[in-house]
């Protein structure tokens, strides 16, 4: 059985969890599936989804100078969100894999859920995560015309690629984007 994560719904949805016949390398369970997502801290091959979820993950695979392992980053954090929020998303939360190094959105100060990998036609359903990346690529100097082109190249299975999060409040859409 899988376990619940608030900010990451259905990892194995997302690719974040892969079938699997083994058992994993820290409780030695087999529980159908392993974690496929970044790890920031002591690489292991087999890791369940329930030894993130309790913690036990992040403390057994610390990494250079004690630092818990995290499996996100944490860069970009709003000051009004609680830091037990990020450290339940970097420690006890699967990642996802990106292109470059994944980072977590936040709304209303809090975490928001992870949904996975979005193209151009799954971002079209939620107008306003479409208008945060047209947001974030003005901010960056691309003309409309540009970052039109842009969104209608986004592949949820290629490059470039948008990572879509729903707030867990007020249920806005968001997304980041990402090219290799």
């Amino acid at each position: 059985m899988t376990p619940s994560f608030r900010y990451h719904p259905d990892p194995v949805a997302t690719g974040s969890a892969i079938p699997t016949a083994e058992g994993c390398v820290l409780c030695g369970v087999e529980r159908g599936s392993r974690y496929a997502g970044p790890i920031y801290g002591r690489q292991v091959d087999v890791l369940c989804l329930s030894c993130i979820a309790s913690g036990a993950a992040a403390r057994a695979l610390t990494g250079v100078a004690d630092y818990p392992c995290t499996f996100t980053d944490a860069t970009d954090v709003p000051p009004d969100v609680p830091f037990v929020v990020v450290e339940e998303i970097t420690q006890r939360t699967p990642g996802f894999v990106s292109w470059q190094q994944p980072g977590w959105l936040y709304h209303c100060g809090d975490g928001a859920a992870f949904l996975g990998a979005a193209g151009y036609e799954q971002l079209r359903a939620h107008p306003d995560a479409l208008t945060m990346i047209r947001e974030d690529l003005h901010q960056l100097g691309w003309s409309a015309e540009q970052a039109d082109s842009m969104l209608r190249r986004m592949d949820r299975g290629g490059e470039p690629t948008a990572y879509l999060f729903r707030c867990l409040h007020c249920g806005v859409h968001l997304a980041s984007w990402d090219i290799g």
